[in-house]
């Protein structure tokens, strides 16, 4: 004798059906498109499993500008190209290669996608006084797959100093 009863049926893959108790567990093969708990514990296995990567990698990072003014954002830059990351993603830290500045609190913003979303934001102090230059945890949103990363740089006293980062992130 199964769980599954007779006139029942397990729910589709993915399925936004939430009326009865079968539907809120969901089917063994949902994934992390699904809102199922069987989904849930599919993102999480492979938010924890999943290979650790770079961008760009075997190369050097990329370069980003803050304004000329005490905290304002300059110019936004991409740092991924739409279609270079194949696969659902999302980043756990921005790598900090090089600052021009030494003993300065600088504010990072990401954006993802055409419409330059805000996906993350996070500050840094970089130099002598403050602990070398820091690689900086960042937690983000599940970003599709092909979209494409913008970034935008800030620093406390403005003057258009650059900052060099890079990606870590792993897939779903």
């Amino acid at each position: 004798m199964g769980f599954v009863t007779h006139g029942e049926s397990v729910p589709p893959v993915d399925s936004a059906a939430n009326l009865i108790f079968r539907q809120v567990i969901g089917n063994k093969n949902d994934t992390h498109d699904g809102d199922s708990l069987a989904a849930f514990a599919h993102t999480l296995n492979e938010h924890v499993h999943n290979e650790q990567l770079v961008y760009p990698t075997l190369a050097n990072g990329i370069t980003l500008t803050s304004h000329a003014n005490s905290w304002e954002l300059g110019t936004v830059t991409q740092v991924v190209p739409a279609s270079a990351i194949g696969s659902d993603f999302d980043i756990h830290e921005v790598v900090i290669e090089d600052v021009n500045t030494a003993d300065k609190v600088y504010e990072l913003v990401l954006y993802s996608g055409a419409g330059d979303v805000e996906i993350g934001r996070v500050r840094f102090a970089a130099g002598a006084t403050r602990g070398g230059i820091p690689n900086v945890a960042m937690q983000t949103p599940i970003v599709l797959a092909d979209s494409r990363i913008r970034a935008a740089l800030a620093i406390e006293d403005g003057g258009s100093k650059t900052a060099k980062v890079s990606l870590r992130y792993h897939l779903y």
